[in-house]
């Protein structure tokens, strides 16, 4: 399944929420304001090992550069929504 992060882990607890409860062949991408995660250190840390996400387009928008992660864009995130299935959005 995809987990799909939507708010920054630092107003909102939906990132600790997705890595208490996802199972290991969970996929997370990060989108919009929780791209920030990928930059942080304290979290990249913590999402060390994890098949992750990052997209790309809300990174250039915030003018950040990840140091974990795989960037992705939009076509590839429908791409990997029709080979898993639907995401599991966390949205704050």
């Amino acid at each position: 399944m995809i987990q799909l992060v939507l708010s920054s882990p630092f107003l909102s607890q939906d990132l600790e929420q997705v890595l208490r409860y996802r199972q290991d062949a969970d996929l997370l991408v990060l989108m919009q304001d929780a791209v920030v995660a990928a930059t942080a250190p304290q979290w990249c840390e913590r999402l060390s090992g994890i098949p992750l996400y990052v997209m790309g387009e809300d990174l250039k928008a915030r003018g950040l550069s990840p140091r974990i992660g795989m960037a992705l864009d939009m076509a590839g995130l429908i791409k990997l929504i029709a080979e898993q299935g639907s995401p599991q959005t966390w949205a704050g």
